[in-house]
């Protein structure tokens, strides 16, 4: 026992027997001894027979009280040692314990009372400072408790567990390299003790670094082979690493070493579940729960594993004890898992407090933000793990890009994985900067953050899989908003607003919201647009579905299936003879269950139909084999519904109290079909009766209704909704520019007006940039509004002029540099320095070989370096690389590869006839005066050297067909500003004095061309 460690060695290192007199009979040394020795029953039947004789004595007492202590029974404890302290009223010892034992009762006021006396008493008494310091920390007191136990560790420098508290108090403060620099100064003292090894532990875990995490739990664990908590932690910091069978281990290791410890239990469910595992899963949820019943969250979270596999047997019996647990306050269980059941926004909100006590940390002292102009452009950052293939993902994407970028700067904070998926690629594209935080600390990430100068903060996780909310935690940024990834409050006051819309979140809820509510006209949730659909529609047969009859579908998540509305689709199929219901194929248990739950109910499990999972296109045309959508509450359908109606299926809902039940309803009202939105369970099933058993025109009219209005519907006009955003936003900065606290307001409709003009506009070309040629008339206009730069602030449209002197297409103007800035800053994913360079290897390698046959092997400048695979390629052949970029981040990288690198354009470079080759890949058609950058190459170069260029060809039969059914990308480019052809490129090339050697077929882009020319003259 703990509390016994100060009683066995006081600071000055006494024992207790030196402390108090012993009697003649020796008995009580033997006492002491068993006791010390954790035979605790055999010490209390001597320290009974003591007390027979001495009623009186204080050691007995005390002793045995803290053996009660140590059973948990508590009440007894504090009688015992009560006495003991009666009886010797200067027993430090005795006193200490008693506010052990009065914390432990949650008497905290009585518990730092008794250890005041005997601080008192014997003020160079590390253990009552070290009790002290955990009373201190149980009320928060965190700076207190903090010196509290820095007080025990300078008394008794070998006092391992106060340092250990102080480390974990420095941590809780974000004060992480404090609390490692407490734990290496005790681990030089002690190295022998596994606590600081523990404790720092927990602080790498906390610093996001699991290896060395690790790496100390094994040290702590290679010291005290029992110590059952280190495994828990290791398996957690395992787990993190998506170790799961090796978290597994070290969990199981816990449970050998303690049965009882029910977060072993739990955190093994949670191993097992991420390898697919569900029924062990379960089963070690199970056991948590059962070990301890008081385990509230664990309980709720078993329930909410229970409702996604539809293991329904008690469920509405277990969540009503479960609710009645909450409404007493006696919990705290994670706020998400509690979205699924009939929780009311009050209840949400206190459960939503308690989450966001466990971050009241001390904010970084920030640097202070530098006074900058007023009239720039707003810093927006985003903040999620989701820039993946993920829904959220899905309905954001078109939203970044539409971002009006002359008024705003956006940046991804992105904790999440690289998945190498396509909608990740688009989002990487769709940022003026995204930076990786998987490798920082919270508050290492919140200090980038705040020195990047982000005004406004998104955090777009709140309490859902993956939040990091240790970062606004730390409040990097002075405006901090909630949006789209949690349907509810975070109770947070680190978070300023929650962007809502009027149904989904009236303004009469404020009171249920930490958050001030801003109201978005219409729907709170974007949707994209570019968003594909399958031209092909599946057969019936082909997914299983009746060749005739009514075709229920309800595609949400399994855990928002509930009973009731279970009953009610079972009453529809017995009411509507053929139809089907037809759901998505979570997995095995889910479909196991719901075909026994619709036995139960007297319908056929045949007429369930389980819909396996597709790639997107392919799952939205399938939509069109279904009748009618049927939503589920307390928690709708989101993306889901979105998809739904995207793919012209009527959607079907009951609106509910709290925001997560009310999201359909907001989605019907944007596209334009409230009449769909139900108020009751009854409406809900009458409605769902009339549509498939009625009038079969009445369904019919609403499909209709929905595919003629979908596209001009608020709900799906991405550019009105960007618009709307935005003006969220400028309005939560001005409040607070001008001082004012966050308060709740609505945006303002814009309407369907007209855009606002562009406010980027092309320099215009006077005459033809390659021959000076006057004769240069429009050829076609198309529209760039598809680009990845695209941006209200341009213009939607790119006109192509053609030179009839000479033959060449440009378009009808260039970007000057303070517009090219504004288009250009952000750095693809593609073009990072290192990016993918493994994979373009190869290709690079066949270039790099055209070019070696013509050129002596010397320096090669690349310019537009990009990830720098070509000049990486070429210094295997034995070149020297240079890059060239006007990116200052790819500059920076490259040199700190140790290469030359300069930031500049290639008119600006001056070194003459420096370069053995001289690489333009994807170059020359981007630049507004080609003739300049072929004459700056062309001075770079020694004589002989060779020109490396590729660009698309204009004139092959893929660009044809491409341009002939109206699909060809490059027209569309607006980082483009001249499409040439093999034959005027060769012409450009002679007339600047280069002879061209070599032609080839890009293997890198379509239809496009690469070419070898050497310096002639």
């Amino acid at each position: 026992m703990a509390a016994t460690e100060g009683e066995r060695k006081s600071a000055a290192g006494r024992g207790e027997d030196e402390l108090w007199p012993v009697p003649a009979d020796q008995s009580l040394t033997l006492a002491l001894e068993y006791f010390r020795a954790g035979r605790h029953r055999a010490a209390e039947e001597i320290y009974a027979k003591i007390l027979a004789v001495e009623p009186d004595q204080c050691v007995c007492l005390h002793h045995l009280g803290l053996i009660a202590h140590h059973r948990g029974n508590h009440e007894a404890a504090a009688e015992l040692v009560s006495r003991a302290i009666a009886s010797k009223p200067d027993y430090v010892e005795a006193l200490s314990n008693l506010g052990a034992i009065y914390r432990a009762l949650g008497r905290t006021d009585a518990a730092i009372a008794a250890i005041d006396r005997a601080i008192a008493l014997q003020p160079d008494f590390a253990q009552a400072h070290s009790n002290l310091g955990n009373v201190l920390e149980d009320q928060g007191r965190l700076v207190d408790a903090l010196t509290a136990y820095r007080r025990a560790g300078s008394l008794n420098p070998g006092f391992v567990q106060a340092y250990a508290n102080a480390a974990n108090i420095l941590r809780k403060l974000g004060r992480q390299e404090e609390a490692i620099a407490v734990c290496e100064e005790i681990i030089a003292h002690r190295p022998d003790a596994p606590e600081p090894y523990f404790s720092l532990g927990n602080i790498l875990k906390e610093l996001r670094q699991p290896g060395r995490a690790i790496a100390a739990y094994q040290r702590a664990v290679a010291l005290r082979p029992n110590f059952a908590e280190v495994y828990v932690n290791l398996g957690n910091a395992l787990q993190s690493q998506s170790a799961f069978d090796d978290a597994i281990e070290a969990y199981s290791q816990a449970i050998l070493l303690r049965p009882t410890m029910a977060d072993a239990h739990a955190n093994k469910g949670a191993a097992l579940e991420a390898l697919g595992r569900l029924p062990e899963a379960i089963a070690s949820f199970r056991v948590a729960v059962e070990i301890d019943p008081q385990l509230v969250d664990i309980r709720i979270w078993l329930h909410h594993k229970r409702r996604a596999i539809c293991d329904w047997d008690g469920i509405e019996a277990e969540e009503a004890e479960l609710l009645k647990f909450m409404e007493s306050g006696s919990s705290a269980p994670h706020p998400f898992s509690i979205l699924s059941m009939a929780t009311s926004p009050a209840l949400q909100l206190r459960v939503a407090r308690a989450a966001a006590a466990g971050f009241a940390i001390q904010p970084p002292d920030f640097a202070p933000r530098r006074a900058e102009a007023s009239a720039r452009k707003l810093r927006i950052g985003y903040l999620s793990n989701d820039f993946c293939r993920h829904a959220t993902a899905i309905l954001v994407a078109e939203l970044f890009e539409l971002h009006d970028r002359a008024r705003f700067e956006i940046t991804a904070y992105s904790h999440g994985p690289d998945d190498h998926s396509e909608i990740g690629a688009r989002l990487r594209k769709a940022f003026d900067h995204f930076v990786d935080l998987r490798a920082l600390s919270d508050d290492e990430a919140a200090r980038r953050i705040h020195a990047d100068g982000i005004d406004i903060l998104i955090d777009m996780k709140g309490y859902t899989s993956g939040a990091r909310t240790g970062i606004p935690a730390r409040r990097p940024a002075p405006v901090q908003a909630s949006f789209i990834g949690f349907p509810g409050t975070m109770g947070a006051d680190f978070i300023d607003y929650i962007i809502a819309d009027p149904f989904v979140l009236p303004m009469d809820q404020q009171s249920a919201f930490v958050e001030k509510i801003v109201q978005l006209p219409h729907c709170y949730q974007p949707n994209d647009t570019r968003r594909l659909i399958a031209d092909v529609t599946p057969t019936r047969a082909q997914c299983g579905l009746p060749e005739r009859g009514f075709v229920f579908c309800s595609f949400n998540n399994s855990y928002k299936l509930t009973p009731a509305f279970f009953d009610i689709w079972m009453r529809l199929l017995r009411a509507a003879p053929g139809s089907v219901l037809w759901l998505l194929e979570a997995n095995a248990l889910v479909k196991e269950n719901l075909r026994r739950q619709a036995s139960q109910r007297g319908v056929d499990p045949d007429r369930l139909v389980f819909a396996p999972r597709i790639p997107s296109p392919e799952h939205l045309a399938r939509h069109r084999l279904a009748d009618l959508f049927l939503d589920t509450l307390p928690y709708n359908a989101h993306t889901t519904a979105s998809d739904a109606l995207w793919a012209g299926l009527p959607v079907l809902t009951c609106a509910g109290d709290t925001f997560a039940g009310r999201v359909a309803g907001s989605l019907l009202h944007a596209v334009g079909l409230p009449e769909l939105i139900t108020a009751s369970l009854d409406d809900y099933e009458a409605l769902a009766g009339k549509l498939s058993c009625g009038d079969p025109r009445l369904l019919q009219g609403l499909r209709h209704k929905l595919l003629g209005a979908r596209l001009a519907s608020p709900l799906f006009d991405s550019a009105r909704y960007a618009r709307h955003f935005e003006a969220a936003l400028t309005q939560m900065w001005e409040n607070h520019r001008d001082g004012g606290a966050p308060r709740a307001f609505a945006v303002t409709d814009v309407g369907e007006t007209a855009p606002p003009a562009p406010s980027i506009q092309r320099v215009r070309y006077r005459a033809c940039p390659l021959c000076g040629g006057g004769d240069i008339p429009a050829i076609l206009g198309a529209d760039c509004t598809k680009h990845a730069l695209y941006q209200p602030a341009l213009p939607p449209v790119i006109n192509w002029h053609e030179c009839k002197g000479c033959g060449h297409v440009f378009t009808e103007g260039y970007f000057d540099a303070a517009a090219a800035e504004v288009i250009f800053s952000k750095t693809h994913q593609n073009q990072i320095v290192g990016n993918d360079m493994e994979r373009q290897r190869p290709v690079s390698a066949r270039m790099v070989e055209r070019v070696a046959r013509r050129a002596a092997t010397g320096r090669w400048l690349d310019v537009g370096f990009g990830n720098g695979s070509l000049l990486f390629t070429a210094e295997e052949w034995g070149f020297t690389p240079v890059g060239l970029d006007l990116r200052k981040e790819n500059v920076a990288a490259l040199r700190t590869l140790g290469y030359e690198a300069h930031c500049a354009s290639i008119e600006e470079l001056d070194h003459e006839q420096r370069y053995s080759v001289v690489s333009m890949a994807d170059v020359l058609e981007h630049m507004a005066f080609p003739k300049a950058g072929l004459l700056a190459a062309r001075a770079l170069l020694r004589p002989g050297g060779a020109l490396f260029l590729s660009m698309p060809n204009a004139d092959n039969m893929v660009w044809r067909l491409l341009h002939a059914n109206k699909v060809n990308p490059y027209w569309g480019e607006i980082e483009h500003y001249h499409n040439f052809t093999r034959k005027r490129l060769y012409a450009l090339l002679e007339e600047h004095g280069f002879q061209p050697v070599e032609y080839g077929v890009s293997e890198r882009y379509r239809v496009c061309m690469e070419v070898v020319a050497v310096k002639s003259g």
